[in-house]
C-alpha cells in the first residue's frame, strides 16, 4: 500500500452524518491544514443539490478539506481535477490487478462512469469563514456495492472485475495522485491542461443532450466547458447559438 501523503491529516469514523458536514464543522472551528475525512457509514449522505445518495458499508465515503491560496473563482475547477484523479486511480488498479479493460468516462459536472454507469460522484462545496476560503471535496466511490438510486444506472468496481481488498487501498492510491495534481493546480493558468484532459475523456462530447437547469429546458449538442469561473457546460442549440449553463440536469440521447 502506498504511504499516506504527509500534507494531509486523516480522520477515520465508523459512522457519521456526512463527511462533508464534518469537514464543514472543522472549517467553522477555524482549523488549519488539509484534512481527509473517511467514514465507513454515513447516516445523512447526499449528492449534488441535496439529492440523497445511498451510503453502503464497504464502499468509500470521504471528504477532503482544503484551504487553497487561489481566487475563489477557480474553485469549481477542482471538480474536474478530482474526476481526472479518480479515473487515473481506477486505471491504475485495472493495470495492477490485470482486470478487464473498461471504458471510463467523465460526465459533467461531477460523475465518473464505467461503461456508461455511475461508479463515483463528487460533491464540491466551499465557504469563507473569518476571511479564510475553505473548500470541501466530497467523494463517493462504489468500490464493492451498487447503491439503489432511482433513475440512475450505477455500477461498482467489483462488478466491473476490479477486485479490491478494501476501500482503503483505493483511498491511498487516489490520494497519492490527488496531492500531485492539486499541487500543480495551485499554479496560475493550470486549468487549460485540466480542461484538455477532462474533455479527452468526457462522456458524449459532441453528442445530442437535453439540459434542464430548473428555469428552462433546452436540447442541443454538448460542445465542451467554458473558461469562465463557473466552468459551465456549453450547448450548441439547433439555431447554432452557443449557450453556457453553470448547473442543471443533463440527459443524453
Amino acid at each position: 500500500m502506498l504511504p499516506w501523503p504527509k500534507d494531509y491529516n486523516l480522520l477515520l469514523f465508523d459512522r457519521i452524518d456526512s463527511t462533508n458536514d464534518e469537514a464543514l464543522r472543522l472549517a467553522k472551528s477555524g482549523i488549519k491544514g488539509n484534512f481527509v475525512i473517511v467514514a465507513k457509514a454515513q447516516t445523512n449522505s447526499r449528492g449534488t443539490k441535496g439529492k440523497p445518495w445511498e451510503s453502503i458499508i464497504g464502499n468509500l465515503h470521504m471528504s477532503i478539506l482544503l484551504q487553497p491560496a487561489v481566487s475563489i473563482n477557480r474553485i469549481k475547477e477542482l471538480s474536474f481535477l478530482t474526476a481526472i484523479v479518480l479515473r487515473e486511480a481506477i486505471l491504475e488498479f485495472i493495470d495492477t490487478l490485470k482486470a478487464p479493460k473498461a471504458d471510463i468516462k467523465l460526465k459533467w459536472p461531477n460523475d465518473v462512469l464505467i461503461e456508461g454507469k455511475k461508479v463515483s460522484g463528487i460533491l464540491l462545496e466551499s465557504t469563507n469563514i473569518q476571511g479564510i476560503n475553505y473548500v470541501i471535496i466530497g467523494v463517493g466511490v462504489n468500490t464493492h456495492f451498487i447503491p439503489n438510486i432511482p433513475n440512475i444506472s450505477a455500477t461498482s468496481l467489483l462488478s466491473e472485475g476490479i477486485i479490491l481488498k478494501s476501500p482503503d487501498s483505493f483511498l491511498n492510491t487516489f490520494m497519492d495522485r490527488f496531492q500531485i495534481h492539486y499541487s500543480r493546480w495551485q499554479k496560475p493558468d493550470s486549468f487549460d491542461s485540466i480542461k484538455k484532459r477532462w474533455l479527452e475523456f468526457s462522456y458524449n462530447l459532441n453528442k445530442d443532450i437535453t439540459l434542464d437547469d430548473g428555469i428552462r429546458k433546452v436540447s442541443g449538442i454538448f460542445r465542451g466547458i467554458d473558461n469562465e469561473g463557473a466552468r459551465a457546460i456549453c450547448v450548441e442549440l439547433v439555431n447554432g447559438e452557443l449557450c453556457s449553463f453553470s448547473s442543471g440536469r443533463v440527459t443524453y440521447r
